[in-house]
């Protein structure tokens, strides 16, 4: 029951902090609604009534937390906060990595990752140095939920990056027709 209880908790709080949408006194709610499940699937997989394996647990997780979460969390529980629990819970029992739930580009793995990232699309120069780069952060308890980043500007709305990107477009246009003027002649062509 004590180890149920840890990894509850530790699928409840991964970072060793609270989800942001959970309280602690619904954290420790959730916990002892996950012992009592637990507890009840251990009598019934000991009594073999429904002879759950390995596999049948993964498939009897969503549905479980679920059930426990309107119970112990009626005023928090929705049924996409529950199926992430359930995703997390079974990634931390099989060992899986799983894409993140919440932000389609942010790269971290990490089943109950709170801070969201991805800093991978560059352009780098010969020397390996970047001339150019963008990425998505949202960190929990930030200000704003998220942002994309071009190079040192952040954007909070879609608009305002798009704006910025047709600049860069006109920009990268002005470089070509520069290229072509200064070293096209040069080269002879």
């Amino acid at each position: 029951m004590q180890q149920t209880r840890a990894k509850m908790r530790a699928a409840i709080q991964p970072t060793g902090r609270p989800h942001p949408l959970l309280t602690a006194d619904a954290a420790e709610q959730t916990a002892k609604a996950a012992d009592q499940l637990a507890a009840d699937t251990a009598r019934e997989y000991r009594d073999d009534s429904i002879g759950l394996s390995p596999d049948g647990v993964v498939t009897a997780l969503p549905g479980a937390v679920a059930a426990a979460m309107q119970k112990a969390l009626p005023h928090r529980y929705t049924p996409e906060l529950a199926a992430e629990f359930a995703t997390e819970m079974i990634a931390r029992l099989t060992g899986a990595k799983t894409d993140c739930p919440v932000f389609a580009d942010c790269t971290d793995t990490t089943p109950g990752h709170y801070d969201h990232y991805s800093h991978d699309i560059k352009v780098t120069g010969e020397d390996g140095s970047t001339i150019l780069d963008i990425g998505m952060v949202a960190v929990s308890g930030s200000e704003h939920h998220a942002i994309v980043y071009l190079r040192n500007e952040e954007f909070t709305t879609a608009a305002a990056l798009r704006a910025k990107t047709a600049e860069l477009r006109l920009l990268l246009d002005q470089a070509d027709e520069m290229a072509d003027r200064v070293l096209g002649v040069e080269a002879g062509e």
